[in-house]
């Protein structure tokens, strides 16, 4: 069986080992909190004893010539200790140039490492916070691979506006192929209803020596079961410097203890 298949296959199963838990311990389970789809990831950590995966569809049209689809991209989240995680990412990536003619680069983009760590809890005026770190490994397909293990940090915050709207904003700064790069990432969140919510984002990078890139998106999050979660977003840019726009989709599910 090839990889992609596998991969899909095994993804497949997860989901449905989630779905045929029973409904007390559903009722039981704690409210679900996502790092995806919004790039603005909040401070929320898997509990410990949780393991959950968010997983979906990436397409991307940097410009005229260059579209990029990367499926699944997956992040696998489990709950060590309370208020820590450990995580993992990883995607499978197309890259479609057209210039007269279509050529396709396909690939295992790198896999990375890493931990999300809560600094402390909402109180008051002061914001709910979380930090995290990646380290991307030189482990991919030969296109995608970086030539050294890349770090990544970001701190994360969170506030209450009201008691169906929150507001999320994060700092992030790494490396990408040897350069740093600095990142943002703002949203605001609302619940429309118990299963459904929506938020607007802005976000954006800049790398060493090249101009910033920013970008906007519009989210929907759908409860499919206390322990599934449906998401759809779509983005453009903000000024030419950034990406065209992206649409994305997927899937959050989480096992119990």
């Amino acid at each position: 069986m090839k990889p992609k298949k596998t991969l899909v296959l095994g993804l497949l199963i997860f989901v449905l080992s989630a779905l045929v838990i029973p409904a007390q311990a559903q009722e039981e389970r704690e409210e679900l909190t996502t790092d995806r789809p919004d790039k603005s990831q909040g401070p929320g950590i898997v509990s410990r004893g949780y393991i959950q995966l968010e997983a979906g569809y990436h397409y991307q049209k940097l410009n005229a010539s260059i579209r990029t689809h990367a499926y699944p991209t997956a992040l696998l989240r489990i709950g060590l200790l309370e208020g820590v995680e450990l995580r993992l990412h990883g995607a499978a990536k197309d890259s479609v140039i057209e210039n007269g003619s279509k050529r396709h680069i396909r690939g295992w983009g790198p896999l990375s490492v890493g931990t999300k760590v809560r600094l402390w809890e909402e109180s008051g005026w002061r914001p709910e916070a979380a930090l995290s770190a990646m380290l991307t490994l030189p482990l991919a397909s030969e296109v995608f691979k970086p030539d050294n293990p890349e770090p990544q940090f970001g701190v994360a915050f969170s506030h209450g506006i009201s008691e169906k709207m929150d507001l999320t904003y994060n700092l992030g700064y790494g490396w990408a192929e040897g350069d740093p790069v600095r990142s943002y990432g703002v949203n605001i969140t609302r619940e429309l209803s118990d299963k459904l919510t929506i938020y607007l984002e802005a976000f954006g990078s800049k790398g060493k020596g090249e101009t910033a890139e920013h970008q906007a998106d519009v989210g929907l999050l759908y409860l499919l079961l206390p322990n599934l979660q449906f998401d759809v977003a779509a983005g453009r840019r903000l000024n030419k410097a950034a990406p065209h726009s992206f649409i994305t989709t997927g899937l959050v599910v989480r096992l119990p203890r």
